[in-house]
């Protein structure tokens, strides 16, 4: 028999104690430990494959549950509605490159149709009536002189439908005069509504870029008013400000749910209200639409202007349209107190041999005496 002191009694009866302590204390510890692997561990190393899987173009990763507590599964539903909606933008995105690629195409389809159903046609004619008056000119000088005026006639409108035709691609006005006079001047050709437009702080010329989109933004949503909001009475508003420029489009037509008629428009293939935003997006600006249904629509655009730079001084060829500088102008000429500028010795020729012809009724003189005088 071995005998033990009497401390050594008191130390067994301790570690006995102890180890009843410690060993729940262990045990869970370590259901603890495979709670975390199993519902915290686990599901994050599956949620982050499924963001491996969305990095490599798999919209749908995160719709497959990966369990876990409720927090990971908030986590997982909160990504998964925010890549629904990305693939929806980026979906609506496709959709308005390829609209916009096929209006483009449509658009010089037909262009193309009007040069050739209308100038080239219109030249063909002109070609031949110059070889009938040919034919004329020494039996019968009279019938050849009326054939070449005919022509003429027929040469000042073809030039006359290619102004309109340049003027439908870009206003004339927008680059001639700015703003402000190209969406009056285009307001005065509306018709069915009354459109009331307002300025606001001091005028000044914008850059190109920032001119072209707020005045196609302004077409756009007048146009649909027009057309979606049935509105009697739109207001135009565009306020100057040191740091940027904004324009507002009201209207008392009948309102629209903003969200489901974007939606409704881009599955129809209709991408205006995407084209504005578009726009507005290039040139860092805000775009803010509001409608109420039965109170009509605002639609409320901002563009920086900080780095905006002031156009060129530029003159237009009163023959073929085109935009020049004075000082590389070809020739210029002074006409009844005003001053002409040609980009080639083509458009000179044809407005010293006629100038009423190219002019606009506003500036035909009233008098028959002519007054060219070179620059």
């Amino acid at each position: 028999m071995i005998f033990f002191p009497a401390h050594w009694h008191t130390l067994i009866h301790l570690c006995f104690w102890l180890a009843l302590l410690v060993t729940p204390v262990l045990v869970g510890l370590t259901l603890l430990n495979i709670w975390l692997v199993v519902r915290v561990l686990y599901p994050l190393q599956r949620l982050a494959t499924q963001a491996v899987r969305l990095q490599n173009g798999d919209f749908v990763a995160f719709e497959s549950r990966i369990g876990g507590i409720a927090e990971i599964e908030h986590l997982r539903c909160s990504l998964s509605g925010m890549v629904r909606h990305i693939r929806h933008s980026h979906e609506q995105r496709q959709g308005f490159i390829e609209t916009l690629t096929t209006a483009q195409e449509a658009e010089r389809s037909r262009i193309a149709r009007e040069l050739h159903d209308d100038t080239v046609q219109s030249f063909i004619v002109v070609g031949q009536s110059v070889d009938l008056a040919s034919q004329w000119i020494e039996s019968t000088p009279s019938r050849a002189v009326d054939i070449l005026r005919m022509a003429r006639q027929q040469v000042t409108e073809t030039v006359m439908n290619l102004r309109n035709l340049i003027a439908d691609l870009r206003p004339p006005a927008l680059e001639e005069l700015g703003l402000v006079p190209a969406l009056q001047m285009w307001a005065e050709n509306l018709s069915d509504i009354r459109l009331n437009v307002e300025i606001h702080g001091t005028q000044r010329r914008l850059n190109e870029v920032s001119e072209l989109t707020l005045f196609r933004c302004a077409q756009e949503g007048i146009s649909n008013a027009q057309r979606h909001g049935r509105a009697t009475e739109i207001f135009l508003q565009i306020i100057y400000q040191p740091e940027c420029v904004r324009l507002i489009v009201s209207d008392n037509g009948t309102g629209f749910d903003v969200l489901a008629q974007i939606n409704a428009n881009a599955s129809h293939g209709h991408y205006g209200l995407l084209g504005i935003q578009e726009r507005v997006n290039r040139l860092n600006g805000t775009l803010d639409l509001q409608s109420t249904l039965e109170h009509g629509t605002t639609l409320h655009i901002s563009l920086p202007t900080a780095e905006a730079i002031q156009p060129p001084n530029t003159v237009r060829d009163p023959i073929c349209h085109a935009l020049i500088e004075p000082h590389e102008a070809y020739y210029s000429l002074v006409y009844e107190g005003e001053r002409f500028y040609f980009c080639c010795p083509v458009c000179q020729g044809a407005f010293q041999n006629a100038p009423d012809l190219y002019l606009p009724e506003a500036k035909k003189p009233t008098s028959p005496i002519k007054n060219l005088t070179p620059a």
